[in-house]
């Protein structure tokens, strides 16, 4: 009777699994496929010779086979070679697929979305390096500087080792130091602009008299501050001002480099991204303020936003933000502001997911609870780990793993003998039942 009950749990497993609904397959059959943590990207390994490409979680091909490595450098910039044993062998490769340069690198600094440093480095060893390199440090031999600003990779200028120690960029501009320790300035079409900065890496802004003065057009942008500094994101440079109250107190403003306000109020900054602060009030709770939309999207009155590192946002998951008010989880939604599960679930039992809070009961059940406030039973099943923003969880029944959505709905059924990975951008899914397989997901 076991040895039939065996065959039959075998003959399941080889069944056609239930399509999903509203997804679209992919790729099948692969020996390899892995998304990209922190992205909308996977790399997969062609049948033919095991080489790599890169490809966005809708099917679309960024990179043909050919790879030996492909790895993700931040805010959209890839690396790629064909040889890693090679020194100098990488390319530059942004996410829309355009190609910095030969394959000739040893490696890159990205400074923002616009500003690139491509490097090779010396064969030799070196006691103290420019770089380290599996552990070993090099000197620079040849730095170029990328410029993407344009919707194309510009070689805004090449620099030898002599000419170049360190770089930052200032909005649209980049500080560039040479081994001497001389700083030169040049706009974004690498024209050189008359500013003195002290170190490559100083803000091009002074305060004077609590007024922010532009060291490079004489202009007084903002006044009441008595500190400022600059700090460069994604796709911006934001001005930090900070007020320095009578008892030591010191909170900041956020200002475009022209000194338009972006962020006001009484707040000091915890975290900085490229979307979101993470700020506090005078009494130290905190909030999430936006920087797109310019205003707080949770009001300070928790003891912490909750940072989620398996979903490409950290912050707002399906529209909904995890906070944490003295040991206990809840969700406030992100397009209104409002509680929309009390933190009340107590952050050592349950299990973050994005978007959901999920925990299992003494009776083998699961339960979501989900940032709307919807709160699921469902039966006979143990959640599995999962990225993504928490739309899907993955779940284990009798063994086997299945896929159900925030409300509890199954979307695969439980006849996966393995894991099922969902990606960080929650747009497709990748299973193994029917070989390894990829597929996008219908939001």
């Amino acid at each position: 009777m076991k040895r039939i009950l065996a065959c039959a749990a075998a003959l399941l497993i080889l069944l056609p699994v239930m399509a999903l609904a509203e997804t679209e397959m992919l790729f099948q059959y692969k020996t390899s496929i892995k998304p990209i943590a922190g992205t909308g990207y996977f790399t997969m390994a062609s049948k033919e010779d095991n080489t790599l490409g890169l490809f966005r979680t809708n099917g679309q091909q960024i990179l043909p086979y050919g790879y030996a490595a492909v790895d993700y450098l931040g805010d959209d910039y890839f690396s790629a070679c064909k040889d890693m044993n090679a020194l100098n062998g990488k390319a530059l490769v942004r996410s829309d697929g355009t190609q910095a340069g030969e394959m000739k690198y040893a490696g890159f600094t990205v400074f923002n979305r616009y500003w690139v440093a491509a490097y090779t480095v010396q064969e030799e060893q070196a006691a103290k390096g420019d770089v380290t390199i599996n552990k070993v440090a090099y000197l620079y031999d040849q730095v170029d500087l990328y410029y993407f600003g344009n919707g194309t990779a510009e070689l805004a200028a090449s620099f030898t080792y002599d000419e170049y120690a360190n770089a930052a960029v200032h909005g649209d501009y980049i500080a560039i130091q040479d081994r001497e320790g001389k700083v030169s300035v040049y706009d974004s079409a690498f024209q050189p602009v008359a500013v003195e900065l002290k170190a490559f890496n100083s803000p091009m802004f002074a305060v004077k008299d609590y007024q922010i003065q532009s060291l490079l057009t004489g202009e007084i942008l903002a006044d009441g501050y008595s500190e400022v500094k600059e700090t460069v994101l994604a796709d911006r440079t934001l001005i930090q001002a900070t007020h320095l109250y009578w008892d030591g107190t010191k909170l900041v403003d956020l200002l475009d480099m022209d000194g338009s306000p972006v962020m006001t109020g009484d707040y000091q900054i915890v975290t900085l991204t490229d979307r979101y602060a993470v700020v506090t009030d005078m009494d130290k709770n905190q909030g999430l303020f936006s920087l797109d939309e310019q205003k707080l999207i949770v009001p300070c009155v928790y003891t912490s936003i909750v940072a989620v590192k398996t979903d490409v946002d950290p912050y707002v998951h399906n529209g909904y933000v995890c906070v944490e008010k003295d040991g206990k989880y809840g969700f406030v939604s992100a397009a209104t502001g409002e509680e929309t599960v009390a933190p009340k679930y107590s952050k050592s039992v349950v299990t973050l997911i994005g978007c959901v809070l999920a925990y299992n009961n003494a009776d083998g059940s699961m339960m979501l609870v989900a940032g709307d406030g919807t709160v699921t039973t469902v039966e006979d099943a143990m959640a599995v780990a999962t990225r993504g923003d928490g739309y899907l969880v993955a779940a284990k029944r009798n063994g086997f793993v299945g896929l159900v959505d925030w409300h509890g709905n199954e979307i695969l059924p439980f006849i996966h003998n393995k894991d099922i990975v969902v990606t960080d951008d929650s747009r497709a899914i990748i299973r193994t039942s029917t070989g390894l397989q990829i597929d996008a997901l219908a939001r």
